[in-house]
Order: C-alpha cells, then sequence, then structure tokens
C-alpha cells in the first residue's frame, strides 16, 4: 500500500522474461557434476548490510525486499566447465554467494534449441528447477529462475555441437538475505506474516466467494514491491488474461514484464497450514496506466492452465454506491485473505489523487488490509469489482479509512489508449456499465470425468488388533511404506485432479510430510511419471484432500495413484498417521489397491494383517481438453473492415467499411489470446487502405483489432 512503500533495493532485471512453466520432464546429470574450485564462480555482499536489511524485512509491515543482485556475464566460453559426450555435452557452472539462504540467476540470454535443456539446482540437490527446454523461449527476451535454498547453485545445460557466447548467458545474480524460499516446514517466506486478525478465504466468511477468489491473484512486481492483482472479463467475452493492480505496484512496463503473479496461494481449510505457492506465471506486457487513479492493466504472457483455476472477475463501471463490500487480498503476502464491510463506502480523495477517484470504507467488520493489498479488488454485493486497493490507515484494532480506487473513475477518464480502461475491459465498445464474471473453462469442464474405484457408500479404516499398530492403509507395524491406487486412461487423456479420502491424519513435527506420484505399470507400479510433495497438516480427519501437479499430466493407459509417508523425526508409535480410507472386500479380480513393503509391491489381498481384496478410496479427474476454448467474436465490430489478401504470405491490406479517421492502435492475437504484432495505423480520409507485415508469423489463424477511443473493429487472417 502506498503508506508502506519502502524501497531498499531495487532487484532490476534486464532484458528477460520470467517464466516457470516446466513442458517437459526430467531429472539432471547430478552424479556427474565437477565439484572442484575450476568451476565455482564466488560473490561476497557486505554481511552487515545484508544483516541489516534482514532485519528491517521483518521490522517494516509489507516489506517486499529480499535480496541483492549484482550484474555478471557467464556463458560456455568464459567460464564452468564442459563435459563432452560425443556429439552432446554438458556445461556446469557452480555460483557460490557466501551467506546467502538463497541464490537466484537470471539468464539475459535464453535461445536453446531443439532437443538442448538446462536444469538449475542447489548443492545438496534438495531444489530443482527444470528442465527448461526450447518451450520456455520468449523472442528477444531471456529468463529468469525461481531462487533454490543455499549460497550455491548449479547451472546444468545440454547442448548439442559447439558451445557459444549468445545462446545462455547468466546476466545477473541475486542474495536472498531473508530466505524466501520453502524451509522444511513452511512452504512460502510470508506464509503467517500478516495480522492476526485477518481472515482466510477457506473460513465461513469466504463461503460465498469461492469462486471470485480465483480471480486474484498474488504480485512480486519487479523483485521488490509485493502486491495483489485481479483478472478482468471483457466484453468480447475473450480469454485473455487481462490483469488490473495498483500503479505504485506495477510501474512501468519493465515491471510488468519481470513480476511473477502467484495463483491459488491460499490456505487450505480456515486458520489452515500454509498453501502452494507453486501456481505461478512470469513476465507480462503493460497495456495501461495512469499515476493519478492509480491502476495498471497488464496482459500476463501465458494464460493460466486449468489446474491454475483462473476466474474473470466481472466489474461494475455505473458509479453506484456498493450496498456492502468484500476484499479479496494478500495480505503481507500472506495466503489469501477476505476483509467484510457491511455497510456503503463513500466517495472520498485520497492523498492528492484524484478528487473523489475513490471509495473510502470508513472500518472493516471483518479483517482488514495490509501491505501486500495493493491492487486488491473491492467488490460489491454483486459479486462484481467496483474498485481496487491503493492504500489506507486499517490496522487490527483500528480497520478504518482504506482507499480504493473506483473502476467507474479510472474506466474512462482519459481518452489516451495508454490511461484508460475503456479499450480492455469493453473492447467491443458496448457500453455496458455492469459485466458478470466467467469461468474460461467451463465449457471444457463438461468434459471431465471424475473416478473413483471405491464405492461412494463404502469407507472403512481398518485398525490393527493389539500387538499389531496402526492401519492397514496408513502407518502401521507391518512397516509398510507406500500405498498405490490403479487406474486407466483414454488415449490422450490428462490428468487434472487427484482426491483423497482421508480417514486419519495426525502428525509429530510440522515437517511430515507425504510424497504422491503418478506412476506407470500394468500389474503393480513401475516408474514415475509426476510427484509431489504435500504436508501431513493439510489433510484433516475425515475429510477430502484435493491436489494436483500444478501442470495436467499426460497419462498412460494403466497408471497409479501413489504416495509414500515420511516422518521429520524417529517414529517410536504408529499414533503418527496419514490413513486413507478403503471400501469393502470385492472379488480378487477387482482389487486396484496395492501397498509395498521394504522391498516390493505387492497386491491388497497379500496384506500380512487383512490379506482382502479393495480399493483404496482416491479419486481421480482426467479429461482430454485441457486447453481452454476459444470465444468466437460475435460483438458489434465483427466484418465492419476488409482484409485482403486472406490467406495471406506476407501483407495484409487493411480497409475498414467505415469512417474510421485518427490514430488507430491495431494488435495481432494468436489463438491462446498472445498478442503477436501491434502498432499505430493514421487514417486520414474514409475508407483508406492500411497494410501490416505478417510475414514473420507461422501459418495458422490470427485476430486483428483495431481500437480506437470511438472505433473497436476485430477480423480474422490467415496466415500460410
Amino acid at each position: 500500500m502506498l503508506r508502506l512503500q519502502v524501497v531498499l533495493m531495487l532487484l532490476f532485471l534486464s532484458n528477460m522474461a520470467m517464466s516457470q512453466l516446466v513442458f517437459e520432464n526430467g531429472k539432471p546429470d547430478m552424479d556427474k557434476v565437477i565439484y572442484s574450485d575450476s568451476i565455482l564462480e564466488s560473490f561476497s555482499f557486505d554481511k552487515d548490510l545484508t544483516d541489516s536489511l534482514h532485519k528491517e524485512f521483518y521490522k517494516l509491515p509489507g516489506n517486499s525486499t529480499f535480496a541483492l543482485s549484482e550484474e555478471v556475464y557467464f556463458n560456455p566460453l568464459n567460464s564452468g566447465y564442459i563435459l563432452h559426450n560425443g556429439s552432446s555435452s554438458v556445461w556446469y557452472l557452480k555460483i557460490r554467494s557466501e551467506n546467502a539462504r538463497s541464490v537466484n540467476i537470471i539468464f539475459s540470454s535464453f535461445s536453446l534449441a531443439e532437443d538442448e535443456k538446462v536444469f538449475v539446482y542447489n548443492t545438496d540437490h534438495s531444489m530443482v528447477r527444470g528442465p527448461f527446454t526450447d518451450k520456455n523461449n520468449k523472442k528477444g527476451r531471456g529468463m529468469a529462475v525461481a531462487p533454490v535454498t543455499g549460497e550455491e547453485i548449479i547451472i546444468e545445460y545440454h547442448f548439442n555441437g559447439n558451445p557459444d557466447d549468445k545462446r545462455l548467458v547468466v546476466g545477473r545474480i541475486a542474495h536472498d538475505f531473508v530466505g524466501i524460499m520453502e524451509a522444511v516446514d513452511k512452504k512460502d517466506v510470508y506464509y503467517g506474516e500478516s495480522q492476526p486478525c485477518n481472515v482466510d478465504i477457506n473460513c465461513e466468511s469466504g463461503a460465498d466467494w469461492q469462486v471470485e477468489k480465483n480471480a486474484v491473484v498474488r504480485v512480486i512486481a519487479g523483485g521488490v514491491e509485493l502486491g495483489s492483482g485481479f483478472l478482468v472479463n471483457n466484453t468480447n467475452q475473450e480469454n485473455i488474461a487481462y490483469l488490473i493492480t495498483a500503479n505504485h505496484v506495477i510501474v512501468n512496463p519493465d515491471n510488468a514484464i519481470y513480476s511473477i503473479y502467484f495463483f491459488r496461494y491460499e490456505s487450505p481449510y480456515c486458520d489452515g497450514p500454509d498453501g502452494n505457492a507453486g501456481y505461478t506465471l512470469s513476465g507480462a506486457e503493460m497495456m495501461a496506466e495512469d499515476e493519478e487513479t492509480d491502476f495498471t492493466i497488464v496482459k500476463l504472457d501465458d494464460f493460466p492452465p486449468v489446474t491454475y483455476k483462473p476466474y474473470l472477475a466481472g466489474w461494475d463501471v455505473s458509479g453506484d454506491v456498493p450496498d456492502s463490500t468484500v476484499c479479496i487480498h494478500h495480505p503481507s503476502g500472506d495466503v489469501k485473505k477476505i476483509s467484510t464491510d457491511r455497510d456503503s463506502p463513500v466517495p472520498d480523495t485520497f492523498l492528492e489523487l484524484y478528487e473523489n477517484g475513490f471509495w473510502r470504507i470508513l472500518e472493516w467488520d471483518e479483517g482488514t488490509t495490509e501491505g501486500g493489498s495493493s491492487g486488491s479488488p473491492l467488490f460489491n454485493q454483486d459479486h462484481r469489482a467496483v474498485g481496487f486497493l491503493s492504500g489506507g490507515e486499517a490496522v487490527c484494532g483500528r480497520s478504518v479509512n482504506d482507499y480504493f480506487s473506483r473502476l467507474d473513475i479510472s474506466f474512462d477518464l482519459y481518452s489516451e489508449y495508454s490511461r484508460s480502461l475503456l479499450p480492455w475491459l469493453d473492447p467491443a465498445r458496448s457500453g455496458v456499465e455492469k459485466l458478470d464474471g466467467r469461468d474460461p473453462y467451463k465449457d471444457n469442464k463438461t468434459d471431465f470425468d471424475t473416478l473413483c474405484n471405491c464405492p461412494v457408500d463404502e469407507r472403512h479404516l481398518t485398525e490393527y488388533t493389539a500387538p499389531g499398530k496402526g492401519y492397514t492403509t496408513g502407518f502401521n507395524s507391518d512397516s509398510t511404506i507406500m500405498y498405490a491406487e490403479r487406474f486407466y486412461a483414454e488415449p490422450g487423456e490428462k490428468l487434472v485432479e487427484v482426491i483423497m479420502d482421508i480417514g486419519e491424519s495426525q502428525l509429530s513435527e510440522s515437517g511430515d510430510s507425504i510424497s504422491v506420484f503418478v506412476m506407470t505399470g500394468v500389474d503393480e507400479p513401475e516408474s514415475v511419471i509426476a510427484r509431489k510433495k504435500l504436508f501431513i497438516r493439510e489433510a484433516r480427519n475425515s475429510s477430502q484432500l484435493f491436489f494436483d501437479f500444478i501442470e495436467p499430466v499426460a497419462l498412460p493407459e494403466t497408471f497409479f495413484i501413489a504416495w509414500r509417508l515420511w516422518y521429520k523425526g524417529a517414529v517410536t508409535d504408529e499414533i503418527q498417521q496419514f490413513a486413507v480410507f478403503h471400501g469393502g472386500i470385492v472379488e480378487i479380480n477387482l482389487n486396484t489397491a496395492f501397498y509395498r513393503d521394504a522391498s516390493n509391491w505387492h497386491p491388497f489381498y497379500e496384506n500380512p494383517f487383512d490379506p482382502s481384496p479393495v480399493n483404496l478410496c482416491v479419486s481421480i479427474v482426467k479429461t482430454a481438453n485441457t486447453v481452454y476454448d476459444g470465444v468466437e467474436n460475435t460483438v458489434p465490430g465483427e466484418n465492419e473492415m476488409t482484409l485482403y489478401p486472406n490467406p495471406a504470405d506476407d501483407i495484409v491490406k487493411i480497409r475498414p467499411d467505415k469512417d474510421v479517421r485518427g490514430k488507430i492502435i491495431y494488435s495481432l492475437h494468436d489463438l491462446t489470446g498472445r498478442t503477436v504484432s501491434k502498432g499505430v495505423l493514421s487514417f486520414d480520409s474514409p475508407f483508406e487502405v492500411r497494410y501490416i507485415d505478417v510475414s514473420f508469423l507461422n501459418p495458422g489463424i490470427y485476430y486483428l483489432n483495431l481500437s480506437g477511443k470511438e472505433y473497436y473493429l476485430t477480423g480474422k487472417i490467415v496466415v500460410r
């Protein structure tokens, strides 16, 4: 929030983009790493300075500065070690920043060829990033990689042919003096940092807001500023990831590019443990911004996958005073919270910004806001956004006078394309003042198939009798260490979600966890396709545990969901548990449950205590349709211009079929909504012909938008 802006250091990220999506599976050759100092590059930041910054981080609420950085220039020709193996080679580089709690590297150049890959990991191999491949390339940009714990980081680059000094270059390192990455028992440094009167989104107050919460994201902007933002729907009903936040959070185009956007970061239940901070996207294009009304709108480089559960929020720019309001936000970067005011806000002026351009919350009935809440949406009683947080005075014990920039003011206050929300929220120039939100994957979800081998009305736990201890589907005196349930899939289907019915969940230490795997195999589990770590504290007795693997997982015809228990300390009693319900006894050929002892997998009818064929109560959600459906443009403006030749090879001529004059912004989008070309066309008289170059585009279908204050024309182009 504005009152909490403290910039201790600008972690400037040079000409690169950030993308943490991993498109392929794979492991690095960690056993081959050469650990001699010949591949080591060392750095040392002033310890007195980093210690003082560490103290300031916790002293100032909302402070987001966690690292110092330094420009470097490392590539396979001037540093590290290359291990040759025929026509393929591997470049290893180890970087040490003394006393760092984690290290972050930034590739100023990242342009991999097909079949090349990069891994980044720490020396104890507890944290591995990648593999990153040519699918992570972005035209004209490099790439940043999320930090890994410890003071040393290793880069492993598999390439073909001769090395060069242009395609992969490390341009910056960052020294984390706080400990931004997860500890064994804490997933995210910001968890628990907000004030105690904040209310988790999955508490009773958030029960009616479980749809809208998925529009809200946490933002770490430019490496220094912590904030919130929200996705918005538009009148074309297009699946484009437009996100609104406060202008003081994302202040310029560089901030938009070099920001990380966190989806679904919430505690799994009310007053629960830390959430999963792995649903991230990086990089965005700034579309418009205005300091006076404190808004920024960006378009994310990547549309959120179905597992991110995005929602495009509705909005209300009528200017009607809300009867009541709700704010969903990330105070101090913490898990998602909800604040509730059952009274109407009042129009007011904040600081020296636009007069009466803000909604003032007189006092929150529940919750508060903090630094990190800036940019979060203010919803009215109709579940539409009417503003976004700029700043205020609210704290626990005196949660008064919060100021939200009014959407109806910033919507069309200025005629400039770059200072208005109107071109992005109402591209159809429909003139509507109220628009409902939309789930971009709603149509896809009709094809989702939920499978469970366990009958709905049968849920059992089988407990060992003395002198045995524990459960047959949990930790027990027979030292069973792993369990698995078998499923089947059709060709092309992917795993979207897993749901476990938990019978009992008891931990000894907060770091006690479960490793979950998707595994191949026919008669028994064989090899791992995907894996995920969950903490036992995320599960509760007699409840369901929902999780996925960040990205949808391609499935073989037969596969297994398997899991293994891990306790941080020595286990001396089977009271410690993670036991899953099982169904009743079935015919032996219908057994789908498996367990593993110290060395082998066995079907459940070989269980040493209760040799019965059963099914484990685990459900899966699978589908062949994980790519969001395109929305046909049928709004006014379509077919109001002539495009020729179409299909096109290199040049497309444009002739508006109405009287269009002046400078008009054009943008060309592919089927995913990604902007592939953008510029300005000038029309001096009616029905003039202008042209754009499409020779650099891959063959396919593209959508052309011409947009000005008074015009919005659309058309479809086919490139051969």
